[in-house]
């Protein structure tokens, strides 16, 4: 335990751990530099934090020093540790999910009806009200995800969820006004958005599964099921395919923010 989070440590942590564990290893300055091979002057700057060394430097004061710099380093990796704030965010946001994952129930029965013209399953306000409900879900679904980019600092998957969050409450909120469009005019969103939303989800589904060492096999199984939902849909014509995908890899997200909570 007293080693445990050595990797992460910046200046003065840093320098004062690597003292007390030379310390307690019996070892002076001088002795720790011998079997080193770095300078006595290097060991006085660590350890009194004026300087923030190498990661090759630290790895060799470590290994002299009884600490397996690799084992911890992979424990370290393992370890997720998220603020309050960023626990409440993937909190609300799995919660968010399950109600987005009902809704689009209702949601794809409204616009097989809208599409034809039929107001026996919900009359316009309805149908409306519906969309208004999936966006915002949707919307605070995805910014789980947007708070998982800013605690790993990766801009990709913040910029890609972002996207997506506007594409979806920008399509969500054209399609209340569908009904006055031509038939031309809905074909051709329709393409549109099958080709934007897959490229997004493409993206996402790769930046996912980059992150399984940090989130472990279920941000694989997750980004394979988005890569195949983005693909088919960015296709047009295998679009049935990405939205069949599409349901088991929504369940899969609102698992692993669900995980997140408990880190």
């Amino acid at each position: 335990m007293v080693n445990q989070n050595i990797h992460t440590m910046k200046q003065p942590e840093l320098g004062k751990r690597i003292s007390e564990l030379r310390k307690q290893k019996g070892l002076t300055q001088e002795e720790l530099v011998e079997q080193c091979n770095i300078n006595v002057r290097t060991i006085q700057r660590i350890e009194a934090g004026e300087v923030n060394p190498r990661s090759y430097t630290i790895k060799t004061i470590l290994n002299v020093l009884g600490v397996n710099y690799e084992a911890e380093e992979e424990k370290v990796k393992e370890q997720l540790i998220f603020s309050a704030t960023q626990k409440k965010a993937f909190n609300i946001a799995w919660i968010f999910g399950v109600v987005y994952f009902i809704i689009g129930f209702i949601e794809t029965a409204a616009d097989i009806y809208q599409f034809t013209g039929d107001d026996s399953f919900l009359n316009i306000t309805m149908y409306a009200l519906v969309k208004l409900i999936s966006a915002f879900s949707f919307a605070m679904f995805f910014y789980g995800f947007y708070t998982l980019a800013t605690a790993f600092e990766n801009q990709r998957i913040k910029i890609i969820s972002a996207l997506l969050i506007i594409a979806f409450v920008l399509s969500n909120l054209t399609d209340i006004f569908s009904r006055t469009m031509l038939d031309e005019t809905i074909a051709i969103k329709i393409v549109i958005e099958c080709i934007l939303f897959g490229g997004l989800q493409l993206i996402f589904g790769i930046t996912l599964i980059q992150l399984k060492d940090k989130l472990g096999q279920l941000a694989l199984a997750t980004g394979i099921l988005e890569v195949i939902v983005g693909a088919s849909l960015a296709t047009v014509i295998f679009a049935s395919v990405g939205i069949f995908f599409l349901l088991p890899a929504v369940v899969l997200e609102i698992i692993l923010l669900y995980r997140l909570t408990k880190k």
